[in-house]
């Protein structure tokens, strides 16, 4: 076999073992404190869902609305798995992985949540 065709097997077998777990890291590295509704949506695209937070009364200091960012596994992983003759089933995580982002009255983030698994 040769070292090509060894190496396109190597990263169509590792190719399946990622998660969404770095896509959810890497977008939420991008959102900051103080950024407005337009730059988040701009840094990492329009959210699964956006929630109004109700009874925050008139405090600058609390979020009025919540956007829940999510990422799954890329559909390519699809096709690896059965690339690898379903040997990469094993090693794929399929949980969701995400974040939620706050925001104030004025437009701005408040808060932003820690990346983790959500429910399928």
């Amino acid at each position: 076999m040769s070292r090509t065709t060894l190496g396109a097997c190597l990263l169509l077998f590792c190719g399946g073992c990622f998660s969404a777990q770095g896509g959810a890291e890497r977008n939420h590295d991008c959102v900051r404190k103080g950024m407005d509704r337009s730059e988040v949506r701009w840094a990492i695209g329009t959210p699964k869902e956006i929630l109004p937070i109700p009874g925050q009364g008139n405090s600058p200091d609390l979020p009025t609305e919540q956007w829940r960012y999510e990422w799954r596994y890329t559909p390519a992983k699809t096709l690896t798995v059965v690339l690898t003759a379903f040997i990469g089933l094993f090693f794929m995580d399929f949980h969701p992985y995400g974040f939620d982002v706050g925001f104030g009255r004025d437009g701005r983030v408040l808060t932003i949540t820690d990346v983790g698994q959500r429910p399928r």
